[in-house]
């Protein structure tokens, strides 16, 4: 996201792979690098290492590397 991370959490689409259709998700930014997304639903497979890529229809909004699953 160009300028300084928004505040308030982010509804948006997002993808773990490049095949995966894009998920209804809310990334939320607790700092200028880094952010937690959620997804609406549950998603298989998701592992540290993998990138993480957030838009608002096709517009990227941003996306970085996934640090950890909970």
């Amino acid at each position: 996201i160009a300028g300084a991370p928004p505040q308030e959490p982010v509804r948006c689409q997002a993808k773990i792979r490049y095949r995966h259709p894009a998920q209804p998700a809310t990334v939320t930014f607790t700092d200028d690098s880094t952010a937690v997304l959620k997804f609406d639903a549950p998603q298989r497979a998701i592992t540290a290492g993998q990138a993480a890529v957030f838009y608002d229809g096709e517009i990227v909004l941003g996306g970085g590397e996934i640090r950890s699953v909970p």
